[in-house]
């Protein structure tokens, strides 16, 4: 029963540290064509990763919550704007975060914010 306990509560916690989000993505098979330096390049160009994650208030992300949603595109786009030069612009990259969306539920890859957001700045 114990340990039982300690799976659910470990299941609902926040995957906000670098070496979490690492477990994250290598569990679910998520960014296997990136090592794990890479993966850590892009973790890094997230500030505050896990005060984002808390002051987000969702455990997962839920992509047909325009509030939860825009927040997180709001973050996304300032990251960009912050370290790449693009083209993307709050409706193409809600676009593309609903593809990943779709492609999380049909994986059945719980959408937890931080991983969500790290897999889709990898692969814009």
């Amino acid at each position: 029963m114990h340990f039982h306990l300690k799976s659910i509560i470990k299941e609902k916690s926040m995957v906000c540290k670098y070496h979490e989000v690492l477990e994250f993505v290598r569990q679910h098979n998520l960014l296997n064509d990136l090592d794990d330096e890479t993966v850590k390049e892009f973790f890094d160009i997230f500030p505050h990763a896990c005060s984002f994650d808390k002051e987000l208030h969702a455990n997962e992300l839920e992509c047909d919550n325009p509030n939860v949603l825009e927040t997180v595109l709001d973050k996304l786009m300032e990251i960009l704007n912050d370290s790449f030069e693009h083209s993307y612009t709050q409706d193409s990259l809600r676009e593309v975060a609903m593809s990943f969306c779709k492609m999380f539920e049909d994986a059945d890859v719980p959408k937890k914010p931080i991983p969500f957001m790290v897999v889709m700045l990898s692969r814009l």
